[in-house]
């Protein structure tokens, strides 16, 4: 009689991860995870640092457009530290207090949101800027507004030369303080909070 030798191959289906593969992908996942939360954690730092340019770039704009259209414009911060505008003044409402309803906002064909195109930033409505705030925005001593005269320089509500100020740009945790120099209105920026 003839042997027949039969070999019987198992197939094993398996149902789960073996110890080293289950380990890799631990490993790959604590890499990825100490790479991408800082960067997560950054956009606060990004945002912020995005606010302050748009900020600082509104004060530069709102001096040379007082320049060449021989106009006044106020840098107006919201006292609720939502945001800012740029008015259009004449010389008869320079102690004039701020009012929403009455203000000619100076144009803003480019970074309008929601307000006819016009130099006003609500954080919000801008959803780029929607954990922010102003704090401290204190000029002469007393007001929440930098007026520009038809030279660039920086004035008083009353008409004298500004003795300066600042403000300063919350974002979460991280904060920039931006100040004006007297009379030039000269723009410098620090940051003062929130690491480097």
């Amino acid at each position: 009689m003839k042997t027949i030798q039969t070999t019987i191959q198992c197939k094993v289906h398996r149902k789960g991860w073996t110890f080293i593969e289950l380990l890799t992908t631990i490993v790959i996942l604590s890499i990825a995870a100490l790479v991408l939360v800082p960067s997560a954690s950054s956009g606060a730092s990004a945002s912020g640092q995005s606010a302050t340019r748009h900020v600082v770039t509104d004060i530069l704009a709102a001096q040379m457009d007082a320049v060449a259209r021989q106009e006044f414009r106020r840098l107006h911060f919201f006292s609720d530290g939502s945001g800012w505008c740029v008015e259009v003044l004449d010389a008869t409402q320079l102690a004039t207090s701020y009012s929403a309803g009455t203000a000619l906002y100076a144009e803003d064909a480019v970074e309008s949101q929601g307000h006819n195109q016009t130099s006003y930033i609500d954080f919000n409505q801008d959803t780029r800027y929607s954990h922010m705030s102003i704090a401290s925005a204190l000029f002469d001593g007393s007001n929440t507004s930098i007026i520009f005269d038809q030279t660039g320089g920086i004035i008083a509500p009353d008409g004298s030369p500004s003795t300066g100020g600042s403000f300063e740009l919350h974002s979460s945790d991280h904060v920039w303080q931006i100040q004006l120099a007297p009379l030039t209105g000269k723009v410098t920026v620090e940051k003062i909070g929130g690491g480097s």
